[in-house]
């Protein structure tokens, strides 16, 4: 063999052994993925040095994932940057809007999710709640005056109406005894008045007749009933009155009239002409579009700001819970060695060929020093 021959020979033997070497190594990163035995005796480089290691680099991985990628600091940074504020921001309006549009009736998405009745049900608890509401109310306040309960703007309001609520008693009085049925009660009340004065009263319908004594008791009532002294003496009498009445403690005013089982009987009225019904039959779309301008601009920006300021603060606490660096070590050693292989070779492909192309021109350089010295020496 010339010298030619043994230089290029050598040169190609240390390349391909290079080569392989550093192939070899790097399947043996994987391979074989369990170990095997001889003899009751486990070879060595068996399993490879990731699967035998598995244990320990899925732990260590989900260490260095905890203290150094995975953060609360880091991801606090993350949650309160603008770019996120404003990509969480834009996923509510989102949302916001696609509730606006929807045409579901409440009635049926409650009903949906397993809500049945709740119309009844919501009438129910409203009654109930306004009368437990109603009744501690009254409890409360049981022993304070009238006056105390009302507000002061309120109780002006009401002093100064008494002069035209005295007015208008007087001219519906008026009204009523110019009509015919007024002068006819009148009439009779004139009769019952003078049968219940025995002789005197058979003395004066004698002498003068029940239709001449109308005639002359009821132009004089007119007189007294459009007088001015009239209205001011009925609207004194009515100040003084309420006066007395503003005095009175709400269980004084219950035990006389029965304003608690008034006010009873009107909150029950009134919620009688009144079901969630009408509410709940209306779309979904309704209520959201109604305040959907607020809640982009007011609620929205608000809630987010406050729920991340809220998460950053429990964020370490959270994580420490969630323990990631337990999952991640769980994940890892549950993932199949072949998967595992086939992704790192997938991501880093072109680097590992890099590698074995490394290993075949070290291998070719060593052996081209070898092919000099055996040529010299």
């Amino acid at each position: 063999m010339d010298i030619f021959t043994t230089f290029i020979f050598m040169i190609v033997i240390g390349a391909v052994i290079g080569a392989a070497t550093n192939h070899l190594a790097i399947k043996m990163l994987f391979r074989p993925y369990k170990p095997y035995y001889l003899f009751g005796k486990q070879l060595p480089f068996t399993p490879g040095l990731i699967p035998k290691r598995r244990d320990e680099v899925a732990k260590q991985v989900g260490v260095m994932v905890m203290e150094h990628l995975l953060t609360p600091e880091g991801i606090k940074k993350r949650f309160e940057s603008s770019e996120a504020k404003q990509e969480i921001l834009q996923a509510v309006h989102r949302y916001i809007d696609k509730g606006a549009d929807m045409e579901m009736t409440v009635f049926s998405m409650l009903k949906k999710y397993g809500f049945s009745q709740a119309d009844v049900k919501a009438d129910a608890w409203l009654h109930q709640w306004t009368d437990h509401k109603l009744h501690s109310l009254l409890e409360k306040y049981d022993q304070q005056t009238f006056s105390e309960l009302l507000p002061q703007d309120v109780e002006n309001k009401l002093a100064s109406k008494i002069p035209d609520a005295a007015d208008y008693i007087l001219k519906r009085g008026i009204h009523y005894f110019e009509s015919d049925e007024g002068k006819a009660r009148l009439g009779h009340m004139i009769d019952d008045f003078l049968k219940e004065r025995g002789m005197l009263g058979s003395m004066v319908q004698m002498f003068l007749g029940n239709s001449s004594l109308i005639d002359r008791v009821h132009p004089e009532m007119m007189k007294f009933l459009k007088n001015a002294e009239t209205k001011r003496f009925l609207s004194d009498l009515l100040v003084q009155e309420w006066d007395k009445v503003k005095q009175f403690s709400l269980h004084e005013l219950d035990e006389k009239w029965n304003v608690k089982e008034l006010l009873f009987s009107v909150k029950k009225q009134l919620l009688s002409h009144f079901s969630t019904k009408v509410l709940l039959d209306r779309p979904v779309g309704v209520y959201i579009s109604a305040v959907a301008d607020d809640l982009k601009t007011k609620f929205a920006p608000s809630l987010i700001d406050k729920g991340i300021e809220a998460a950053s603060n429990a964020l370490e606490g959270l994580l420490a819970k969630l323990q990631f660096e337990e999952i991640i070590r769980e994940q890892i050693e549950l993932f199949p060695l072949e998967k595992m292989e086939e992704l790192v070779i997938s991501i880093s492909n072109k680097e590992l060929k890099m590698i074995t192309f490394l290993g075949g021109l070290l291998g070719g350089l060593i052996g081209a020093v070898q092919a000099i010295f055996v040529t010299l020496f």
